[in-house]
């Protein structure tokens, strides 16, 4: 915040910064000295008094290009040493996760990007569900998985209502509708040994379940439901 407050409003004292921003005095220099240290904002002597300002853009982007090097350089590093921690290190997944608030289910929809090569079987309560994913993200989700080879056999629930341009026919390998009345709100996706339910924009809430035998469980009453749909 400091650093954009610098970027759209122009030099200012650390008081001026504190009122624009609303952190107090304190964090402000404690944030402007880290700011200092990355070269992108430097220290004024205006008239004896401490004044602040964003330096070039040059030195955001140098600081841009070092990070993305230092992350590719981890990459590679991990990469390397993956196959031999995987043969020494015992790694616990969570076999219940929780997911709150509508950045939290988007969080939910990006762990499936930890598969590659599945089929994704899903439960999609049409108009529900178009009011809880914008169209950004669910392009960005459709591109990434399709990336990596993951397909998806859907049954929309309901009819009559406004479709969402992804998770339909269009986007899905395989889709039914299921248009019988169902109180039926959550969305739900079963994939790898893992189960994900996705609440209403009411309540914006979702968990994932990890376990073999739920996920089969859901599959047999997916199936049930495939099967009735058209």
């Amino acid at each position: 915040m400091i650093y954009l407050s610098l970027l759209r409003e122009g030099k200012a004292s650390a008081r001026i910064l504190a009122v624009r921003t609303g952190i107090t005095r304190p964090s402000v220099y404690d944030q402007l000295k880290a700011l200092m240290a990355l070269n992108i904002v430097v220290e004024l002597d205006i008239e004896g008094k401490a004044q602040f300002a964003a330096a070039e853009m040059k030195h955001l982007d140098a600081l841009l290009v070092d990070s993305i090097d230092r992350l590719s350089q981890s990459r590679d590093l991990l990469a390397a040493a993956f196959p031999s921690l995987v043969d020494n290190i015992e790694t616990v997944s969570p076999k219940l996760r929780f997911f709150e608030g509508e950045e939290g289910v988007k969080q939910l929809l990006k762990d499936i990007m930890w598969h590659d090569q599945i089929t994704m079987s899903v439960l999609w309560p049409q108009a529900v569900m178009c009011e809880v994913f914008d169209q950004t993200f669910l392009t960005w989700f459709d591109e990434r998985r399709k990336l990596r080879k993951i397909s998806i056999e859907m049954v929309l629930i309901g009819s009559g209502a406004k479709e969402p341009e992804l998770f339909c026919t269009a986007a899905a390998d395989r889709t039914r509708t299921y248009k019988k009345p169902t109180p039926l709100t959550m969305a739900s996706l079963i994939y790898d040994s893992k189960v994900a339910f996705i609440s209403s924009t009411q309540e914006a809430y979702g968990f994932i379940v990890e376990s073999n035998e739920f996920a089969a469980l859901q599959r047999l009453q997916w199936q049930a439901i495939w099967n009735g749909a058209s």
